[in-house]
This record gives C-alpha cells, sequence and structure tokens, in this order.
C-alpha cells in the first residue's frame, strides 16, 4: 500500500471514530445549555402581632438606591476590593431596594402597630414616612465561597410636621454554603430576614415607646 493511500486510510478511520463522539458532544451542549434564571428575593421571617390597640397613624414606605449599580435587576459580586460585576445568567425577579421596600411594608402591616401601612405608589395620604435607601446589596467573594452583604439606610420623617423623627443605618452579612448564584440567593435572604427583624423592630420601637407624643 502506498503512503498516500495509507494517510487516506487512516484519516477514515479517524473520522469513523469521532463521529460518535461529535454527536454525544452535540447532545450534551443541547442538554447543558446555560439557562438565565430569575431570583425572588424573600423574607423568611413573620409579622409578629403587637398587644394593643393600633397607634392612628398611617405609615408610608418608599425606597431608593443609593448607587446605580444596585438599581438593577442584576445580582452585583466582588472578588477583589473596588472591582463590581453582575452575574451573567441569574438576576433578581425586581430591583432589590424595591423588593425590600415591600417586604418591609408588608412586615410592619402584619405586625398591626398602625391604622395602615402603604407604599408610596399607593393613592394614601400618610402621617409618617419611612424612607428606605439600600446602600449595598452584593456577593462578596474575595475569599470563596464569600458573604452575602446586605445595608440599608432608614429615615423616619413626620410629613405633617415635615421633620425627621430618626434615622439609622442596618447592615447584616450571611455565609454562603457554596459558591454559586444559587448559594448566594439563599444568603441574602437569610442575611435580609435579619435586617428586616431589626429595621421593623426599631420603627415600632420609635412609635411606642420613644415618640409618644407624636405618635398617640
Amino acid at each position: 500500500m502506498s503512503t498516500r493511500a495509507s494517510v487516506r486510510r487512516r484519516r477514515a478511520l479517524l473520522a469513523v471514530c469521532l463521529a460518535p463522539v461529535a454527536a454525544a458532544g452535540c447532545v450534551n451542549i443541547g442538554k447543558e445549555a446555560p439557562v438565565r434564571l430569575s431570583y425572588v428575593l424573600h423574607d423568611l421571617g413573620t409579622a409578629r402581632p403587637v398587644q394593643g390597640a393600633p397607634l392612628d397613624l398611617v405609615v408610608l414606605v418608599a425606597w431608593s438606591s443609593a448607587s446605580a449599580f444596585y438599581d438593577t435587576t442584576s445580582i452585583a459580586y466582588s472578588r477583589a476590593p473596588g472591582a463590581l460585576a453582575y452575574y451573567q445568567l441569574s438576576r433578581w425577579s425586581e430591583r432589590p431596594a424595591e423588593q425590600i421596600g415591600r417586604l418591609f411594608a408588608r412586615r410592619l402591616a402584619g405586625a398591626g402597630v398602625f391604622r395602615d401601612v402603604a407604599t408610596m405608589s399607593a393613592a394614601v395620604r400618610g402621617d409618617w414616612l419611612v424612607e428606605l435607601q439600600l446602600d449595598e446589596m452584593l456577593h462578596d467573594d474575595a475569599t470563596p465561597p464569600g458573604v452575602a452583604r446586605v445595608s440599608v439606610s432608614a429615615r423616619l420623617v413626620d410629613r405633617s410636621r415635615r421633620r425627621a423623627l430618626d434615622s439609622r443605618r442596618f447592615h447584616e452579612e450571611e455565609p454562603l454554603q457554596a459558591e454559586s448564584a444559587a448559594a448566594a440567593v439563599k444568603a441574602f435572604d437569610v442575611a435580609l430576614t435579619r435586617l428586616l427583624d431589626a429595621s421593623v423592630g426599631w420603627l415600632i420601637d420609635a412609635a411606642t415607646r420613644g415618640l409618644p407624643e407624636a405618635a398617640r
């Protein structure tokens, strides 16, 4: 057999051997194609009803983001100080600041401390306004699997008197159990639940103890 014929034969055999592998590879790629997922931010806690008649106050809840970087449905992470990025295939179902505001309002309403609790988007006139500002919501992955960090600044305003009554900053962190978007979301849920515990408790305390003349 000539050298040229031998080369052609080896090439033909190689093509036959690789054909099943290529086919299997196409099937695997189809099954493992990237899927874009949207995650819902959850409050894992429950409202604790307060004893006694509700205060004759309507509380409005407003929200915003301190930075345009967090005013998005993208999930933020960092692997080095000062370097921020977004997950490519995972995102929030809605902007975190808005979801945190709604979860705060729902938790506060469940406590039954005030006559009514609503968001600023509702057609309701309020006595007090709670302004929530999302300062940070970041998966810090500098040391894998990292930690989920959530920071919110809150300000309580008496709308009728046009003056601020109190303000506070809340910060919570929760370590991830694995280095993934799903694990980050679970950690964010835990951290946010603690933050809601603290922030709702702060407002209830301000209304029932710290500011009795304004609340009754």
